[in-house]
């Protein structure tokens, strides 16, 4: 594609007319420094050719390229900056008349407090600007506390204010609700685990749990297929003063299964009545079902004990924390994992490795593993299509991810593997997948 686009080349845009103050602010302080000053220019520029209804008119790129005061190969490059860290999409498709067409996708930069709790956009961020000018930025927009110690709240409430007909407002809830799901996204349902009967259990054993603690149970329980019962175990167990103690929590659930997945069978259950849409191979179709079916450390376990290895502490860590921030339902998890140690054939999961993968498959709203395996197939072949052609003979070995070409160079890769063979791969997915249903039937 970049040697079809000229500057007579016609492009549309899309996205949001207007950023709030906030946006902007996250724009110039946070994301400049990561994408430099050229790439901000084409965000704005293009961002001022979107109209109130959320489009621009068609446009050629050569009075896009006279906004920018740049040439055609710097406006790619930094087109490829704002692809890379996730704020613009870019479509293309080809014209009888016209030619080449583009269609440009703006997204919204993250809020600073968003950016802030993204660890690898703070990784990026303090690579380019150092840690003291991190730590002021960090103090910019930290959400400041006001102290009302001493004073009498004197705020008036809605209903001292304001009426309304509870019958009409009643009448209109329908209209209401499907106004509400016009402006959201749909977020990914995860929760199975029964708090109310939880905490009832907990009551009778006098123990409290602080709420900013529950994600980090429901997280738990994720991961290593944990019911209700036998968390209520474990908390127990590490309780002290009538208080859970999450650090000896974790600590024994770890001891524990790592215990289980050597001495016993691991039971698991893989339906074999699943419908697949789309073109999807028989071990595909397997490891699907396998990663609806197994927790992510399970599953973690059963790959490694495939490749004759184990998994370490730190990489029980990293995947909690990623299930923990409720990115992805635990399938599309495995099926990353299944991603990196087997088809990347690493020893080990790196962290700066997975938070760039997971970063790019949650900016692609990536929500079944159906999914994954599409966009790990497609990003495959273009990965061959690049190789062959001789357009770029060095893609940093990120062999799979989205921006795999755009991805800045100072991230530390993870140690080279050489990449196992496709006729490799489907060996390890078949004993993978033996190995389960063998446990499945004990």
């Amino acid at each position: 594609m970049t040697f079809d686009l000229k500057p007579t080349t016609i492009y549309t845009v899309y996205g949001s007319p207007q950023l709030d103050e906030s946006r902007q602010q996250s724009l110039l302080y946070l994301y400049q420094p990561i994408i430099g000053a050229e790439a901000l220019s084409l965000y704005l520029n293009l961002s001022a050719d979107i109209t109130v209804e959320g489009t621009s008119p068609e446009l050629m790129h050569a009075d896009l390229l006279a906004a920018i005061d740049n040439g055609l190969a710097a406006m790619l490059k930094a087109r490829e900056k704002l692809e890379g860290i996730g704020l613009m999409n870019t479509f293309q498709k080809e014209d009888n008349e016209l030619g080449l067409l583009l269609f440009y996708q703006l997204i919204n930069p993250l809020m600073p407090s968003d950016f802030f709790q993204d660890a690898l956009m703070c990784y990026l961020l303090m690579e380019k600007i150092g840690q003291r000018r991190f730590n002021r930025l960090v103090e910019r927009f930290r959400p400041k506390q006001i102290s009302t110690e001493g004073l009498t709240d004197v705020t008036k409430r809605f209903r001292d204010i304001y009426r309304f007909e509870e019958t009409r407002f009643a009448a209109n809830t329908e209209l209401f609700d499907e106004t509400h799901d016009k402006f959201i996204e749909q977020e990914i349902s995860t929760n199975t685990f029964d708090w109310v009967f939880f905490k009832q259990q907990l009551k009778k054993f006098n123990l409290s749990l602080a709420e900013e603690d529950q994600g980090k149970i429901e997280a738990l329980h994720q991961m290593y297929g944990i019911d209700e019962m036998e968390m209520l175990d474990f908390a127990v167990k590490s309780s002290e003063r009538n208080q859970i103690q999450l650090s000896f929590l974790r600590n024994l659930i770890i001891k524990s299964k790592k215990a289980k997945s050597v001495d016993t069978e691991i039971e698991v259950s893989v339906p074999t009545d699943r419908n697949f849409t789309g073109d999807f191979s028989k071990a595909e179709q397997e490891i699907i079902r396998q990663s609806e079916t197994i927790p992510p450390i399970k599953y973690l376990q059963a790959i490694k004990n495939q490749k004759g290895g184990y998994e370490t502490n730190q990489e029980i860590r990293l995947v909690e924390d990623l299930i923990s921030r409720h990115l992805f339902p635990n399938s599309v998890v495995n099926i990353l994992i299944n991603y990196i140690l087997v088809i990347q054939n690493q020893a080990v999961i790196n962290q700066n490795y997975l938070n760039a993968i997971a970063n790019d498959w949650a900016q692609r709203k990536i929500q079944r593993p159906e999914e994954a395996i599409v966009h790990v197939r497609q990003a495959d072949q273009k990965l061959v299509k690049k190789k062959t052609t001789g357009r770029r003979s060095n893609t940093s070995g990120r062999k799979i991810q989205g921006r795999k070409e755009t991805l800045p160079s100072h991230i530390k890769e993870p140690p080279k593997e050489k990449k196992i063979t496709p006729e490799k791969e489907a060996e390890l997915n078949r004993k993978l997948a033996e190995y389960l249903n063998k446990e499945g039937e004990s």
